[in-house]
Parts: structure tokens; C-alpha cells; sequence
């Protein structure tokens, strides 16, 4: 890709503790390769030539910068008239970056394109996403480091749900990894364009990617097939073999009523609760037993894990060519009231069934 120089208006965003965001105009250049474009956002790389204000110099009375450094530059469509609300957003992404320890993507700053006046969201640069890691790496990982990463993510989704906010795009190309055990999130509160107001579109226009948009939400708009599927009971399917206690949290995540849901709380200490049972590997845990039937199950299937060392232990993914998966304005009405999956489609492992909902998530003394 044709490597390019454009310099631009810097609108700087500095968060000094218990203060207000303070917007510092400055000009910055930039060399820029293009990484991807999805949804409502240009994707590139950049790298920043001063960096970004990593600590106040006393001495000089001055910001001292990081130096040279690699950003993801976000450009967004149709941002000229850029609303207070879309800012706002940017601002609690500053702010719950903070409180997640740095596990939600870093907003350093906005930037203006010259020639088209949009804005252009300056990120922490994080080189993939956990979905492509997880293809390559899936079936060779332990359930105690797949635990782990869906602990991390509902670490990360409870800080945002504690500070008031919903993500309203998430999945998984907008949870990145950097390959080191670490996940962030990505594209808090961008599900829309940045011209449109949040007050004037909550009960107007639905922004997102249909297989993550939940079934309530689609209601009253008019539906294609797909969507009608999804409000009828349609949920993702796999012939990879999954303990029953996690598979029983999933379809609780996936229940057409929202109440019945997990809350993000009450989400991370059912998986923390998992994650200890296999740290002890006492044998008479149910999610040791069930551990051990899937993987005796896998190994005889495809997905088994070649011996050599060469081999590839990539999952591939069949993606349907009319998928759009991108951000975009869903239109739909008269959707049929949402339902659950048939119990047929849920049967799986029935010699170590268990009703996962009574299960005490406080409490370990009756888990073995």
C-alpha cells in the first residue's frame, strides 16, 4: 500500500485526574499505511511523530511526550457536523480506558482530515483481533486460557456497565488482541455514524452488525429472513465439543428474554467460579469430568490437534457470501416476539447434565 504524509489539526485530549477533558489544537504529521476499512470507520496505521503526552516535565513546565510511536487512526465517514454526543463518547472512552487498566483500546486524541473535514480518532495500535487469534490458535489452547480471556472480557464489560455506558457493537472483531495473552476492547459507544445524536435516534435507528444485535432490540422493524431466524430461536452452532457447564452459560447469555441474562457481575464470577475449579483439578468437580469427556470427544473428531509440529491447528470459518459484517443501519419491522432455541438444539453430553441456573456463584462448598 502506497505509503502517504499528510499533516493535520491535532486536537489533543488530556485527562488530568478529577478535571475536565481540555481540547489543545497543535499540528502533528503522520506517515499512514491503510490497515482495513469496516463499518463506519477508515482504518490505519500511522506513526505519530512526537508521540503522545506521557507525564508533566516540572523542569521545562511543559507535557513530555512518549517520543515516535505507532497509532491506529480512525477515520470516520460523514463526521463533518460531528455531535456533542459523539465527543462524549470519545470522553468515556478516555475515562473507562482508566478504570479498566488500560484493557479498553486507548483514545489518544481527534484529528481532522484537511481535504474532507472529517474527524479521525487517534488509538492505541493493537496489531490483531482475539477471533483471528483464536482461529489460529483454538484447539490448541487449554480451557483454563480460553477462561481466562472470557474473564478478562467481562472484567472489561462490567467496568463499562459500572460507569453507566453500553458498548451497543460488541463483538468479536471489536475485541483486539496484541498475541500476548492480553484482550482490549475496541469501538466503545462508535456504532453510529458520528453526525447522528444519540437523544434524537433512541427509538428511530437501529446501527450494528445483525448476528449481534440481540432479538428484542431488532423488534418492530421490517426483517429479511435472517433476522425473523434470529427472533425464532436461531443461535450459532459447532461441532467442536463444549464442557456442558459452558455451554449452559452461553445459551443463558443467548435467552431471548433480557432479564434472564447474566449480568456482567454476575458473568465474571460464574467464570472466575470455573476458572478456580480448574486451578484445583480436583477430580470430583463437574467442570473436570466435563473437560475431560469433551476433549476425549474432540480428539476422536477433526478437530483433533495434528502431532506434528508443522501442522496447522487453525479453525476455518464458513462465512455466508451475503454476511455483511460490518456496522451498519438495520431497518426492520414486524419481527415476531423473541424466542429460545428448541430444547433439541441445546441437548449435548446428557451423562453430565446440570441446571446450571442454581448453581451458587458465591459459594464453591457444594461444587464437587
Amino acid at each position: 500500500m502506497r505509503k502517504m504524509r499528510i499533516y493535520k489539526e491535532h486536537y489533543s485530549l488530556t485527562k488530568k485526574l478529577y478535571g475536565k477533558v481540555r481540547h489543545k489544537k497543535q499540528c502533528s504529521a503522520y506517515d499512514e499505511l491503510i490497515l482495513s476499512k469496516r463499518g463506519i470507520l477508515n482504518y490505519f496505521q500511522a506513526v505519530w511523530k512526537d508521540g503522545y503526552i506521557d507525564d508533566w516535565d516540572y523542569v521545562n513546565n511543559q507535557w513530555k511526550r512518549i517520543g515516535e510511536t505507532k497509532v491506529a487512526l480512525k477515520c470516520l465517514h460523514n463526521s463533518q457536523n460531528i455531535t456533542t454526543d459523539f465527543l462524549n463518547e470519545i470522553e468515556s472512552n478516555i475515562i473507562v480506558c482508566k478504570l479498566s487498566s488500560g484493557h479498553v483500546v486507548r483514545c489518544f486524541g481527534i484529528t481532522k482530515d484537511p481535504k474532507t473535514n472529517d474527524f479521525i480518532m487517534v488509538m492505541k495500535l493493537i496489531n490483531g483481533s482475539l477471533r483471528q487469534y483464536l482461529s489460529n490458535n483454538f484447539i490448541s489452547l487449554s480451557w483454563k486460557k480460553k477462561l481466562g480471556y472470557l474473564i478478562d472480557i467481562a472484567h472489561v464489560l462490567r467496568d463499562i456497565h459500572n460507569k453507566g455506558l453500553i458498548h451497543r457493537d460488541f463483538h468479536c472483531e471489536n475485541i483486539l488482541s496484541d498475541f500476548n495473552t492480553i484482550v482490549y476492547i475496541a469501538d466503545l459507544g462508535l456504532y453510529q455514524p458520528a453526525n447522528v445524536k444519540s437523544s434524537q435516534n433512541s427509538n428511530k435507528k437501529i446501527y450494528g452488525i445483525l448476528p449481534y444485535v440481540a432479538p428484542e432490540v431488532l423488534r418492530g422493524k421490517e426483517y429479511t429472513q435472517s433476522t425473523l431466524k434470529i427472533c425464532k430461536g436461531l443461535r450459532p452452532k459447532s461441532n467442536y465439543k463444549i464442557p456442558q457447564l459452558i455451554f449452559d452459560l452461553i445459551n443463558q447469555c443467548w435467552d431471548a428474554a433480557p432479564l434472564k441474562r447474566p449480568k456482567a457481575d454476575e458473568l465474571l464470577k460464574l467464570l472466575e467460579n470455573l476458572y478456580d475449579d480448574i486451578i484445583d483439578n480436583v477430580e470430583g468437580f463437574v467442570i473436570i469430568k466435563q473437560i475431560k469427556e469433551t476433549d476425549e470427544i474432540n480428539k476422536k473428531s477433526s478437530f483433533s490437534i495434528p502431532s506434528s509440529s508443522t501442522s496447522s491447528t487453525l479453525i476455518y470459518y464458513m462465512t455466508h457470501p451475503q454476511a455483511i459484517y460490518t456496522s451498519r443501519l438495520l431497518d426492520f419491522k414486524n419481527l415476531p416476539e423473541p424466542k429460545n432455541a428448541d430444547n433439541d438444539d441445546l441437548e449435548y453430553s446428557d451423562s453430565l447434565r446440570m441446571d446450571f441456573t442454581k448453581l451458587d456463584i458465591n459459594s464453591k462448598d457444594e461444587r464437587n
